[in-house]
């Protein structure tokens, strides 16, 4: 019989059970002096104590202020790993380091392990979830919030952390630091922060339900853009702030759609531009950059492709000006992450596969 967490979850009329879990010892309040009756996680290092899942740094302090450590959040996982799946940890008595018998546990469970980490540096929270997470079966995370897959703001979709964030978020564990659900992945935790993370996967009536409130889109500042030097060209700081507001006006209602949809998207807005407002010209000042593209309209195709990249830029594409600074057709070669390429081509007239490699339809 499971020591630790018993987790009966269920749904019924989107109300979510409270689990059972078993005690091994007893908290008497007021036993750590650094956590008082009114402690803002009192009542999590309450249960986190009496499951036998974290202990004191000293009989009578708890170190709710203090930094978890990589080795401490190992034996937790470790501790709720044995307990969910009924198995024992050969604890011995003076082991050196401390937790190795741990490090051994999660070895032996392919638990997050490593003979390269340092054990005794801050954990970073990123790191907190995935060794926590890898430790339990998906019975203990039943969904309880609709949170979409790229909505948390500050985790990046390839980040080996990143689905085990999530579900913690979709299981109420995690909430966010703000109504974005701002995660904080590189920044260390608190014991008493653990504390509260640990009794709401021992205790499903502490979940919380939550909503992410999507935060406005915001293009890449100006100075962070991927092509910025080639970007700039010979264009001063306000001409290109005045570029770049021109452009924000046009990639803004494409935020939220897919590449190919944005690129498209970017495609026809200059192409209008490129059909019914701009002259063409190689020899007056800016022909060949954002400014004279977007502000002056007077352009070159070296201007339309500098435009192009702008727009991309700022949506967080970087791309490949073909031909840069030679008397060739230029334009603006995309990498779609699937192992093709895509033109956008407003002067061009073209926004599409790439039809070969460096290749276009009309040039």
């Amino acid at each position: 019989m499971k020591r630790i967490i018993t987790l009966i979850l269920a749904i019924v009329m989107s109300i979510s059970t409270v689990s059972a879990f078993s005690t091994t010892r007893v908290y008497a309040p007021g036993q750590f002096t650094d956590v008082p009756a009114d402690a803002w996680c009192a009542d999590n290092v309450k249960i986190v104590y009496e499951s036998n899942v974290m202990n004191g740094v000293s009989d009578d302090h708890f170190g709710v202020n203090g930094t978890m450590t990589v080795a401490q959040a190992m034996v937790i996982a470790c501790r709720l790993h044995a307990d969910q799946y009924d198995k024992e940890i050969n604890v011995q008595e003076g082991a050196s380091p401390w937790y190795q018998p741990y490090a051994d546990y999660a070895k032996k469970n392919n638990l997050w392990a490593s003979d390269t980490a340092n054990y005794a540096e801050p954990v970073r929270r990123g790191d907190f979830v995935t060794i926590l997470s890898m430790a339990l079966p998906d019975s203990c995370f039943v969904v309880m919030n609709n949170i979409e897959d790229k909505s948390i703001p500050d985790i990046a979709e390839d980040a080996g952390y990143a689905k085990h964030v999530y579900r913690f978020y979709r299981a109420g564990i995690l909430t966010g630091n703000d109504a974005k659900g701002t995660f904080a992945p590189d920044s260390t935790i608190t014991r008493g922060a653990a504390a509260a993370i640990i009794s709401r996967i021992l205790d499903t009536s502490l979940r919380k339900s939550i909503t992410l409130t999507k935060p406005p889109f915001e293009a890449v500042p100006m100075t962070q853009l991927a092509n910025y030097a080639s970007l700039k060209k010979k264009m001063s700081d306000d001409e290109f702030r005045q570029a770049y507001d021109a452009a924000l006006k046009i990639i803004t209602p494409l935020a939220e759609m897919s590449k190919q949809d944005q690129l498209q998207g970017v495609y026809a807005a200059l192409r209008y531009m490129a059909e019914y407002e701009l002259s063409y010209s190689t020899d007056v000042p800016h022909y060949n950059d954002p400014y004279g593209y977007f502000v002056n309209k007077v352009a070159s195709c070296a201007g339309s492709a500098r435009a192009t990249g702008l727009c991309l830029n700022m949506l967080g594409i970087p791309y490949e000006h073909v031909n840069e600074n030679k008397w060739l057709h230029q334009w603006c070669r995309v990498d779609m992450g699937d192992g093709t390429y895509w033109i956008c081509d407003p002067y061009g007239m073209y926004v599409g596969a790439e039809p070969y490699v460096y290749g276009h339809p009309y040039f």
